[in-house]
């Protein structure tokens, strides 16, 4: 079977599962929020200035709740602060996922931060792993400051002796320029790599795109008619027509099978346009 038909065809099963129906917002509601989840920024990067410059910074648990570029022009940090990481284990149809404002699943262990340096320095890496001992995250962050370009390179490892299909989703609640002045509304697209989100015409008509550096693993940009985050068992579930204009949000999929104790690497990139 092709992976886009098998990637498909556990998606029904997930959405055949009792309760597996429910919209994200349904779906953060009828799970316990951990005390751990938060937007609070635990470190910022700045760098440029003017039409070069970049700000962004992470929370403790890994998520990205500030993206300003250019100089003040922000595209995350408006209303609720949504971006962050989910995790399906398709063997049982169980989530794992952390979206900052928008809640996440309850069943993470604390955080552990990696920074030599102290907050506000690189190299920073974060790892959290599952209270059911299945899965470890690892998020390593970085950036690029001639074109901005802020980094996240994530490995999921599978830390148990048997395999599992798995879904590894990144997304972010874009409100490009200043929450389009403060509406909300914006426009979307995606393709098989990217999603973004942007204004279009004169004046202020900056954008931000999310997209995976090119791997071999099977993997699908998508956008959804929602701010709130994905399910990561159907993250697809509120894909609209596109190109799409309101309050949406984006997001990538990359998803296969983990062998029992492997793991793989991916990289997602936030760039301004």
């Amino acid at each position: 079977m092709g992976s886009k038909k098998w990637f498909l065809s556990l998606v029904v099963l997930a959405l055949s599962a009792t309760g597996f129906g429910q919209s994200p917002q349904q779906q953060q509601r009828t799970n316990a929020i951990s005390p751990f989840a938060t937007s609070a920024c635990q470190s910022t990067f700045t760098s440029g200035s003017g039409q070069t410059f970049l700000q962004f910074c992470v929370t403790m648990n890994g998520n990205i709740t500030e993206l300003q570029s250019p100089q003040g022009i922000e595209h995350i940090r408006e209303g609720a602060f949504g971006e962050g990481y989910g995790i399906c284990d398709f063997n049982v149809v169980n989530r794992y996922f952390d979206w900052a404002d928008f809640g996440d699943s309850g069943n993470w262990l604390s955080s552990v931060i990696t920074q030599p340096g102290g907050a506000n320095t690189f190299p920073l890496k974060i790892t959290r792993t599952t209270s059911d001992g299945i899965f470890t995250l690892t998020q390593v962050f970085s950036r690029n400051t001639v074109e901005p370009t802020v980094k996240v390179t994530m490995t999921l490892k599978n830390n148990t002796a048997a395999s599992h299909d798995y879904a590894l989703v990144r997304y972010a609640d874009v409100d490009a320029n200043n929450a389009h002045g403060g509406d909300f509304n914006n426009w979307f697209d995606f393709g098989d790599d990217s999603a973004w989100g942007y204004n279009n015409g004169f004046n202020v008509a900056y954008g931000v795109m999310l997209s995976t550096v090119p791997t071999s693993t099977f993997h699908f940009g998508f956008v959804q008619n929602v701010a709130g985050g994905p399910d990561p068992c159907s993250p697809v579930a509120n894909l609209p027509s596109t190109p799409f204009f309101g309050d949406g949000s984006v997001g990538l999929d990359w998803n296969g099978t983990l062998g029992a104790g492997t793991s793989v690497k991916v990289t997602g990139e936030y760039r301004r346009f």
